[in-house]
């Protein structure tokens, strides 16, 4: 029975004493700034009208792949070169006050500052409603409150400039088609020019039909005169003023008509259909320009909206608070975990021992 007691006192008793003596005498008191933000990105919803307008505001999406990148960023060496820069950490988590157990090494490598670094910048991430939880560890509160907001802007100024990058890139793309759509607008116009400087003509198929629509009208015209003429026969004298003014008006149109035909179907005529020929081929170049001009001009408002509307933002709803009392090390609880662990040590030992004894046959 004295041998279990003392076994007991040595397994049991011991190490609750230290805990004991360590969390009730040396433990520093460790503070924890809390903040809870998300990644959202502004998502226009179905127009609505009425109270439903009124109700409803742009749908607010999550970002799950950027919640991830903010999750490894959040515990990354760059994330602790760029804290290290703003915030001396290191002299704080190192300092003669902190108890030697929860202390930083002052001589502390890199990886061994960033794991002291993860233990005390704590990231919790509820995949239910993609909300990050933000717990800084510090044995200062305004310590722990600055190191907070400093990982927060960090973060949010990453997600900044990637939301920005892909934007960009999104939006060059459209500007370098408007780019290229342009150019040939210029070009198709420039082509337009010369042709029409270098043939003196502005629009051959347009002339050419003023022309026909000229040879129409005066075929018209020698119609009606020829009618005119065979009424005035039917009871006048072929040398009366009237008749011989009708002739010379007929001779006149039919002159004119063969003139006008002339230049449709003679040298003029093959020169104009020429002219045409060159011309159309210009005319379509340029209306296929100006359509995908208007085309790439639609591609890059329409780009921009899409480009707004998956933006990213960070929103902090619970700000990094400034904490009033030492949340950690819970004292009691520690001490009652070591003097349990220490008690299961001990039955399983004994366990252990008994069958050991069995097995040799003490």
């Amino acid at each position: 029975m004295n041998a279990m007691l003392r076994s007991l006192m040595v397994v049991v008793g011991i190490p609750t004493l230290v805990a004991t003596i360590y969390f009730g005498l040396f433990a520093s008191d460790i503070y924890v700034s809390e903040s809870r933000f998300a990644i959202r990105s502004a998502k226009a919803g179905a127009s609505v009208t009425g109270l439903a307008a009124i109700l409803s505001s742009p749908m607010v999406g999550g970002g799950g792949q950027d919640t991830s990148v903010v999750a490894d960023y959040t515990h990354s060496q760059d994330m602790l070169q760029r804290v290290l820069e703003r915030l001396d950490i290191a002299k704080h988590y190192s300092g003669s006050d902190v108890d030697l157990l929860a202390r930083l090494d002052k001589d502390a490598t890199q990886e061994e500052l960033l794991n002291y670094f993860k233990e005390h910048v704590l990231l919790q991430r509820d995949s239910a409603s993609d909300v990050l939880t933000l717990k800084v560890r510090a044995f200062d509160p305004k310590v722990a409150q600055e190191l907070a907001e400093l990982v927060i802007e960090l973060n949010e100024s990453l997600v900044n400039t990637l939301s920005s990058r892909i934007e960009e890139d999104a939006l060059q793309t459209a500007r370098d088609e408007v780019a290229r759509a342009s150019a040939k607008v210029h070009e198709a116009s420039a082509q337009m020019t010369a042709f029409q400087n270098d043939n003196a003509s502005l629009n051959p198929a347009a002339e050419s039909s003023a022309i026909l629509g000229l040879v129409t009208g005066i075929e018209t015209k020698l119609v009606e005169a020829r009618a005119e003429l065979s009424e005035k026969r039917a009871y006048m004298r072929d040398n009366s003023p009237e008749v011989v003014s009708i002739k010379n008006r007929i001779n006149a149109l039919s002159r004119q008509l063969r003139l006008e035909k002339g230049r449709v179907v003679g040298g003029e005529g093959q020169q104009m259909n020429n002219l045409i020929e060159s011309f159309q081929p210009l005319v379509l170049d340029q209306e296929m320009a100006q359509q995908q001009y208007a085309s790439a001009l639609t591609s890059l408002e329409v780009a921009r909206i899409e480009a707004q509307r998956k933006k990213q933002y960070l929103i902090t709803f619970i700000q990094p608070n400034l904490p009033d009392q030492a949340l950690e090390p819970k004292r009691f609880t520690e001490v009652l975990t070591v003097l349990l662990f220490s008690f299961l040590l001990y039955l399983i030992g004994g366990l252990m021992w008994s069958a050991l004894k069995d097995h040799i046959g003490l």
